[in-house]
């Protein structure tokens, strides 16, 4: 119809350049191009009333279209990419803004603990060994603690939150329990670093209502603490403006409603405050804390909403699904089900001065099927703890006479009796964690429980510290040859976790990274492996990829513990082949129990001292016609001959070089009788016969045995 005009042909090249550019979705700029040619044929068609033919002259004419196709998608990729290299980078920026800002907080906080425990302290003298302290300023102290504490793992949590926001992480309702409003509420009141008593006076809690709901703590103490921070923001130039929290409840949703008399927010701006990276009148801020809120409250099944009017106030409604009866029976028997294996038929002691709460505890303890002792006050404890053996001790801190504190510190300190040294005891107060966190983790006790609780959270909290036990009940014959090798690539990491091992007497080597933990496993035994999950060079996950896949026996089975900042590496290290998983921000005592349960568990650990009988060669010189010296030289030899049998025999096992395990076995067996070793004799005889019938599945088993017998056999033989 333009009768191959040149200047059609450019227009319509640029307008396709144009086209495929500004309409970056390939498939649709594709189907509108298709379609408007279709269209403009059929116009044709219907307008001339004939049909197209194509001549050379035609294609000729269009070949300049293909190569504007070509140059409009290159021109298209390019721009979006570039537009991706921006948006990554301002993402990027965000995260990293948004890390700083978020952590700005806690560290403040840290600052100010550290400050406050400065001033406390009394003036240093070198010629003074000793100095006094009043019970004020060390209560303060240990304040100061608790809050710094709280501040680190406030810390922890924001990261995790700002990666889970950008990672856009799903949250995991299997971390759900049922709680109390009102007492996590004020948890989170208390546990909030404010600038001053004054800044606490303006937030208020009003608990006329009150109702159960299903979420994660941390998670809930999130919303809460950022919904603290963002009011308590505006209060520097908003002097008289306050904080109430209500509770509401309803029939299909409970409320908790979070009031600030602040400044408000302009209407046009509340549609977006939910939104990613949306901001406003905070300089530093980066719109993420919102943003992951709403994702929280949607994850408990309900929402977060706000109303406001700009200068007056500004209201969030946070909404959660009612929890049914039914629901609530279903958890406990779950609770309790799954604990009653592990109490039945433990012995507890109930120590409080309070019969109703002694009452309360014996009532929620029953079903456990677990025996109950009761003790009003710490003279009592100390008399039961002598007379008996506890597996758990619930103490209340403030009693008369003798204090929780008191008590559990000289339990501690063994007035007891040994066994009250061990036993794992659990703080019950109506006292804020701030107050008391530290004190009681100072006097020996391993958790510290709100009262009143649910039953829920008392058997929780019991079968935590009942699995948990204390770091003092590492066994000495344990830990007196254990070898630890500790691999991380932060030198602090590895200094202050190595001192905590060494406490306990383990002997810890350290390593940098993988590679050169991979080469100290090559010429040095240890006993177990506690490395960093993410590090240069070699990782942990690498670094257990070679063990579990080694040609070493021994390494193939040394029991690893993996350390990360992240709960997210859990499954991760557990796929890779790792026995535990540690958060590094953990209280140590959890790392201790993991170590104590690896080496309980280790065949190359086992308290075999206190299983296997003594022997001597006293009855072996009547039997063979020789002097005990002569005995004597003959079992030295015995032992020099079979000294480096440990590597040989895993060598074999990892070849399947069957013949050499057997005459190996068959050569121990007849050596063992002639010294009246019968331990040994059995386990010889056992791989032997199992070598014979060429029946492999215990084989690995049967040689760990096998060289563990000899092991004792040198140990007992003088």
């Amino acid at each position: 119809m333009n009768n191959l005009s040149g200047m059609w042909l450019v227009a319509e090249t640029v307008m396709l350049l144009v086209f495929i550019i500004f309409i970056p979705n390939y498939f649709t700029s594709f189907f509108l191009l298709i379609a408007g040619i279709l269209i403009a044929y059929t116009g044709f068609v219907l307008s001339t009333g004939t049909h197209l033919i194509i001549t050379i002259e035609i294609i000729e004419y269009f070949a300049a279209i293909p190569i504007a196709i070509l140059l409009g998608l290159v021109l298209s990729y390019t721009n979006k990419t570039g537009a991706m290299a921006q948006e990554r980078n301002r993402v990027l920026q965000s995260l990293a803004g948004s890390i700083a800002h978020e952590m700005r907080n806690p560290l403040g906080q840290i600052h100010q603990c550290l400050n406050g425990i400065q001033e406390l302290l009394p003036p240093f003298h070198h010629e003074k060994l000793l100095v006094s302290l009043k019970k004020k300023s060390l209560d303060r102290i240990y304040e100061r603690v608790t809050h710094g504490k709280m501040a680190v793992k406030r810390g922890v949590q924001v990261i995790d939150m700002v990666l889970g926001e950008i990672n856009e992480k799903p949250i995991d309702p299997n971390n759900f329990t049922y709680l109390s409003v009102v007492q996590i509420t004020r948890k989170a009141l208390d546990e909030y670093g404010y600038s001053s008593k004054n800044q606490r006076s303006k937030v208020h809690l009003d608990a006329r209502e009150t109702f159960i709901f299903h979420i994660d703590e941390t998670l809930f103490l999130f919303v809460l603490f950022n919904l603290l921070k963002n009011a308590l923001y505006y209060f520097r130039n908003h002097a008289d403006s306050k904080i109430q929290i209500r509770l509401k409840t309803g029939t299909e949703y409970n409320y908790l409603l979070f009031r600030d008399t602040g400044p408000g927010i302009a209407k046009e701006d509340l549609p977006h405050i939910f939104d990613s990276f949306h901001t406003k009148g905070k300089q530093e801020g980066t719109g993420l804390g919102l943003a992951y809120c709403k994702r929280i409250m949607k994850a408990f099944g309900g929402n977060i909403t706000c109303d406001s009017e700009k200068g007056k106030y500004t209201e969030f409604t946070l909404a959660f699904p009612v929890v049914s009866n039914n629901d609530l029976a279903r958890y406990n028997a779950d609770v309790i089900a799954n604990a009653l294996p592990d109490f039945r038929g433990k012995r507890l002691l109930i120590v409080d001065d309070e019969p109703l709460y002694r009452m309360t505890l014996k009532k929620h303890l029953l079903p456990l099927e677990v025996i109950l002792d009761e003790a009003a006050n710490g003279f009592e404890t100390m008399v039961y703890a002598a007379e008996n053996r506890y597996d758990l001790i619930i103490m209340d801190l403030n009693m008369p006479q003798m204090s929780g504190y008191e008590t559990a510190e000289r339990l501690r300190c063994g007035e007891a009796g040994a066994e009250a040294v061990t036993t794992p005891i659990i703080a019950h107060s109506t006292e804020p964690a701030y107050i008391a966190g530290a004190i009681s983790e100072k006097a020996g006790m391993q958790a510290l429980l709100a009262k009143p609780c649910s039953q829920a959270e008392l058997i929780n909290a019991l079968h935590e510290a009942l699995m948990t036990g204390t770091h003092k009940s590492l066994k000495n014959n344990l830990i007196e040859s254990s070898r630890v090798l500790l691999v991380d690539d932060s030198a602090l990491n590895r200094k202050l976790l190595a001192m905590n091992l060494t406490d306990t007497g383990l002997k810890v080597a350290l390593a940098e990274n993988g590679a050169e933990g991979w080469n100290m496993l090559q010429t040095l035994e240890f006993d177990l492996l506690i490395t960093d999950i993410r590090m240069p060079e070699m990782d942990g996950l690498e670094l257990t990829r070679l063990l579990r896949t080694s040609k070493n026996h021994r390494l193939r089975r040394l029991p690893i513990i993996g350390l990360s900042g992240a709960e997210e590496e859990k499954e991760t290290a557990k796929a890779v082949g790792m026995d535990e998983f540690r958060l590094k921000t953990e209280n140590p005592d959890l790392l201790l129990a993991s170590i104590e349960k690896l080496l309980s568990s280790s065949p190359f650990k086992q308290p075999i001292d206190c299983t296997l009988p003594p022997f001597n060669l006293a009855p072996s010189p009547e039997s063979m016609g020789l002097s005990a010296a002569d005995i004597e030289d003959l079992f030295k030899t015995f032992l020099d001959e079979f000294q480096d049998i440990e590597t040989s025999m895993y060598k074999a096992l990892a070849e399947q070089n069957i013949e050499y395990l057997r005459a190996q076995a068959h050569k121990l067996k007849g050596n063992a009788a002639l010294f009246g070793a019968e331990p040994l004799r059995q386990t010889a005889e056992t791989l032997e016969e199992s070598c014979r019938s060429n029946q492999t599945d215990e084989l690995e088993k049967q040689v760990t045995d096998l060289l563990i017998a000899l092991s004792a056999l040198s140990k007992h033989a003088f």
